[in-house]
C-alpha cells in the first residue's frame, strides 16, 4: 500500500518523540497518500520553530501541526490565549501559553 514520505524517516526519529509523536506519525502514514510530503521536527521561519509535523500536499497546500500528548480530564481550563492543565508529575495546574 502507498503511504506518505516522512522526512527523516520514522526509524531514524522514533527515539526522539513522545508518545503521542509516534501515534500521529503512524497514523499520518497509514491514513495519507503517497502524494503526501511529511517533515518531523524541522526548522521554520525567522525565530527557527520547530514545530512538530509539517504536511504538505501539492494541491491542498500546507499543514503545521504540534502534537499535545495531554489526557482529556487533564486538561482543566482553556482560553483563547492560555490552557490549564494537570501537572504530570504533581498534578499540580499549570498554565500553557498558546500551546
Amino acid at each position: 500500500m502507498p503511504m506518505p514520505s516522512l522526512i527523516p524517516s520514522l526509524n531514524s526519529c522514533v527515539a526522539r518523540m513522545t508518545s503521542g509523536e509516534k501515534r500521529f506519525a503512524v497514523r499520518l502514514e497509514q491514513k495519507l497518500d503517497d502524494d503526501y510530503l511529511i517533515w518531523y521536527d524541522v526548522p521554520i521561519g525567522k525565530k527557527q520553530l520547530h514545530p512538530d509535523f509539517i504536511v504538505l500536499h501539492p494541491l491542498r497546500g500546507l499543514l503545521v501541526l504540534e502534537v499535545k500528548d495531554w489526557k482529556i480530564d487533564t486538561i482543566l481550563n482553556v482560553t483563547k490565549s492560555n490552557w490549564t492543565i494537570s501537572d504530570r508529575n504533581t498534578n499540580e495546574p499549570k498554565q500553557v501559553k498558546k500551546p
